[in-house]
């Protein structure tokens, strides 16, 4: 029986890489560039993520990766993403990006006291469904995008996670998964979706939000024009991924509630796995 591979494409926070794997989960070959967030010189704690530049570095990486494989593009059956978190990518309505930044991205200071202040109850409501505070949140980003960028943000169609980002370069198609959009602290965990009212009830446009779809799920295939951009087949399917501490405490089989792994990177975190029941009081 002839073998087939998976291809799985990560945007980390220090750098960019793409890993083949047979279907016995094999690493057979990787490659990886390492970037960097450039600042804004206009906004303090800026750290925008150059989509046009990076992506350029992903398909470098892929290309490598299936050279040092020695395999044909047509021997991968499916390609996927993981990410680093809470970074997010706006679209316009032809899908294009028009606005990206990275995860530790903090130019939304003010944004986080003024929603604090106006709406104070808010975060905690948020807290309760998403497990997420304003800090490095997308509501904050995204009412400082109203208020210093309002041309951008008046083109918002949809916003999405990195990982969702490089499956809608291949696909075209632009959708989420929990375990990366959770994240924005606009997601609700147990309803397993977006929670537009939580963009409303701050004033602000609720229509921005795309499809969420569990990891695993064939969202589409590589389209030509990726194809000739990576070296992938066209035609290739495009699985949803997730989150990258979240795809690898599954990976290593941390699965059950109280297991624990520390993951290292760019950031070393500890993932400890609870039951829905368990919340911090002070968030």
């Amino acid at each position: 029986m002839k073998t087939s591979y998976m291809l799985a494409v990560d945007a980390g926070t220090g750098s960019g890489r793409a890993v083949i794997f047979d279907e016995n989960g094999n690493q057979i070959a990787s490659a990886q560039h390492e970037w960097w967030h450039r600042a804004d010189p206009r906004f303090p704690g800026s750290m925008d993520f150059d989509v046009e530049g990076n992506w350029s570095l992903l398909s470098r990486a892929i290309r490598q990766a299936i050279a040092e494989a020695r395999i044909a593009p047509a021997e991968i059956r499916a390609v996927s993403a993981t990410s680093m978190r809470e970074a997010i990518v706006a679209y316009d309505r032809s899908g294009r990006e028009i606005w990206a930044c990275a995860n530790v991205d903090s130019r939304a200071v003010s944004e986080v006291r003024d929603l604090q202040r106006d709406f104070a109850d808010l975060e905690r409501a948020l807290y309760t469904e998403s497990g997420q505070t304003f800090a490095l949140g997308a509501l904050p980003r995204l009412l400082w995008l109203k208020r210093n960028l309002p041309e951008v943000y008046a083109r918002i169609h949809r916003i999405s996670m990195l990982s969702d980002w490089v499956l809608a370069r291949l696909s075209g198609v632009i959708a989420s998964d929990p375990s990366n959009a959770g994240t924005t602290g606009l997601y609700s965990l147990t309803k397993r979706d977006w929670m537009p009212e939580a963009l409303s009830k701050a004033g602000m446009r609720d229509d921005i939000f795309p499809q969420s779809v569990e990891p695993g799920t064939v969202i589409g295939r590589v389209t030509k024009k990726a194809a000739s951009e990576t070296g992938i087949a066209v035609g290739t399917p495009v699985v949803m991924g997730g989150g990258d501490c979240q795809s690898g405490a599954a990976a290593v089989g941390v699965v059950n509630e109280g297991d624990c792994a520390v993951l290292g990177g760019t950031f070393w975190q500890q993932v400890v796995n609870v039951g829905p029941s368990v919340s911090d009081p002070s968030m």
